[in-house]
This record gives structure tokens, C-alpha cells and sequence, in this order.
């Protein structure tokens, strides 16, 4: 099978965007978190 190197390389892409988000945006919400409230809450 022979895939088309610029398709490929769009899915690369777009799998890279995803896991760049999937790991960014809790990222995101855990450092504006207070500490010492999240530790208080366990």
C-alpha cells in the first residue's frame, strides 16, 4: 500500500495537536489552583 507522504505527514499533525491540548489545558486549570485548597481538600 502506498500512502501520499503529505497526507501522512497532515495526520502527523493533527494527532500531535490533539496530544498537545489533551495535555495543555489541565495543565492549565491545575497551576491556577491555590495549593494549599487542593490539598486541603483531600
Amino acid at each position: 500500500m502506498a500512502f501520499d507522504p503529505a497526507s501522512i505527514a497532515v495526520i502527523i499533525l493533527v494527532v500531535m495537536g490533539i496530544a498537545f491540548l489533551a495535555g495543555t489545558i489541565p495543565a492549565l486549570r491545575a497551576a491556577r489552583q491555590d495549593p494549599i485548597e487542593s490539598l486541603r481538600y483531600e
